[in-house]
């Protein structure tokens, strides 16, 4: 099944800002490079980027080459700076990214054919334990990487969490001009007519089908899929699903809808770019963590993957990251140190974590394909 992920929305984001003249060619980079998201764009925005020559001095070229693979789109077109080139410069050991979409299935088909060409790969968090279960992963060295800087229940035994997102509720303010909607709100057509919108893809969407039902965030896991399919057919005509971020963000622009269950970094840019008449809150919003694995058999070894987890956990590398294109650091201490402006688009400040769920990555370990399956055959029924 195709769809666009959180990962390959971060590649839209920066590349429409990139031509809106709101991001500088060289923040363009740092941006991808931060993310893992490196890829040729395309005529007229990618051409000529070339391949940045991180880690070209004598002492990088003799050491072993790391291939970092993240959702980037079909090419990559150089290396990332932002978490890439600090780690070069610490350790000489040049990072090349690799936009080849690594999903579980690639991983595990590389794996088990003794074919590996990724060295660290991205996912959500729930992936770690999927796929080292099965024994396709190293294991994280916690001598060399240290889990005390990401929060609790984030260091699995074969990942680590990178960075934060967040689904959140996003809504025209003219209709809530004094206080942000509830998901029941967002359920209640009567007194607040208008489209609503929603991923097509379950994740988010389910957590708010039953935050809508009357489900405490804090009993939301184990999901009752088949109460969340209800709420959302209770809809009827009047629910629309989005499918990439991007048509998300339209859809409010267009006026075709009033609320929305989105991510967090579209959220903030409708904020910025409608002057406030689209806003979101982070109530009831669902907190969710990336991670990066270490494929069994890497080519690179698991020391200098180790080390290069160990690196992008720096506050300095994970701030950079959300100041510029809005997903959080997973250190906990990144968040702390950041000033007002940041803290608002934060998903990670303490402020915006205490009023949001946590998604539950063991429940979404064993459910997750499952779930997806179901939820589009019963939104489409």
């Amino acid at each position: 099944m195709t769809r666009s992920t959180f990962n390959d929305d971060l590649v839209e984001i920066a590349a429409d800002e990139l031509r809106a003249g709101r991001l500088a060619r060289r923040d363009f980079l740092k941006v991808l490079g931060a993310a893992g998201l490196l890829p040729a764009m395309g005529a007229g925005l990618g051409a000529g980027l070339g391949t940045l020559p991180f880690g070209s001095s004598p002492a990088a070229a003799k050491a072993a080459e790391l291939v970092l693979c993240n959702f980037g789109g079909d090419a990559v077109a150089g290396m990332g700076e932002a978490w890439g080139k600090p780690f070069t410069a610490d350790t000489g050991i040049p990072v090349r990214v690799d936009g080849g979409s690594p999903l579980a299935g690639k991983i595990k088909a590389m794996v088990e054919s003794g074919s590996v060409s990724w060295d660290i790969c991205d996912g959500d968090g729930f992936l770690c334990n999927q796929l080292g279960k099965q024994g396709l992963l190293e294991e994280v060295d916690y001598g060399v990487v240290d889990k005390s800087l990401v929060r609790d229940g984030w260091a699995w035994p074969h990942g680590i969490a990178n960075y934060t997102y967040s689904f959140v509720l996003a809504y025209r303010k003219d209709m809530f001009p004094d206080k942000p909607p509830t998901y029941a709100d967002f359920f209640d057509t009567a007194k607040y007519p208008g489209k609503r919108t929603m991923w097509k893809y379950q994740m988010g969407a389910m957590e708010a089908c039953l935050l809508g039902d009357g489900v405490k965030r804090d009993a939301l896991y184990p999901a009752d899929l088949d109460r969340a399919i209800a709420k959302a057919r209770s809809l009827g005509d009047d629910v629309i699903y989005w499918e990439s971020g991007a048509s998300s963000q339209q859809m409010f622009l267009d006026g075709e809808v009033v609320m929305g269950n989105i991510w967090n970094t579209r959220a903030s840019i409708l904020e910025r770019d409608t002057k406030g008449a689209v806003t979101w809150t982070w109530n009831d919003g669902v907190f969710c963590p990336s991670s990066f694995v270490i494929p069994k058999g890497n080519p690179a070894g698991s020391e200098a993957a180790q080390k290069f987890m160990a690196s992008m956990l720096d506050p300095a590398r994970q701030v950079k990251l959300l100041q510029l294109l809005g997903n959080g650091p997973s250190n906990p201490a990144a968040s702390a140190m950041l000033p007002p402006e940041l803290r608002r688009i934060d998903p990670g400040y303490a402020d915006n974590v205490a009023v949001q769920a946590i998604r539950s990555e063991e429940w979404y370990e064993m459910n997750y394909d499952a779930a997806v399956e179901r939820w589009i055959d019963g939104i489409s029924g």
